[in-house]
């Protein structure tokens, strides 16, 4: 369904896997958790002209916040005509309220496509967007503090022993 989400995102993940498996191994837990975080310093790279964006928008709000507060206290009775004038001097001030957003929206999907993918790593499926049965395996057997990745709290004790891991550890 969000197929446009999930495929950018395992891709720059592979990227990212790839490069780090090189270095720790293609199972390394380690590998794994350089991959996210790097996917994480990637979205931020491409977002980084938006959020210079916010910030400055925001800071621009901060300096007619004296004016917005005198047209609450002016219009305090007429909504309209308090929206009406509000708009008014962010246009003048160049600001646009939903400006400061975008960031935040461009990211959500983003970590919800991210939190898909790595759910969809289960033992004995053969892909997972861009990762082959290799690359699925890969997460399977890899662990982080003896933590296996492709387990959850979830499973059970008799099923986390079948992984080769434990409750506690998964905690």
């Amino acid at each position: 369904m969000l197929n446009f989400i999930y495929y950018p995102v395992s891709f720059v993940l592979w990227v990212w896997h790839k490069a780090f498996g090189y270095l720790f191994g293609e199972a390394s837990g380690i590998t794994w958790a350089l991959a996210v975080l790097f996917l994480v310093f990637t979205l931020r790279a491409i977002l980084y002209k938006p959020f210079v964006y916010q910030v400055r928008s925001m800071r621009k709000m901060q300096e007619f916040q004296p004016e917005i507060a005198k047209l609450r206290k002016k219009y305090a009775n007429d909504r309209q005509k308090q929206t009406e004038e509000m708009q008014r001097l962010q246009r003048e001030h160049g600001v646009n309220p939903l400006g400061g957003c975008l960031p935040i929206l461009v990211q959500v999907p983003v970590f919800i496509g991210l939190f898909h993918v790595l759910r969809e790593f289960k033992p004995g499926k053969t892909e997972n967007y861009f990762f082959d049965a290799a690359g699925n395996a890969s997460f399977i057997d890899a662990s982080f503090f003896g933590a296996k990745l492709g387990a959850w709290v979830t499973m059970g004790q008799d099923e986390l022993v079948r992984l080769g891991t434990s409750m506690t550890q998964m905690i």
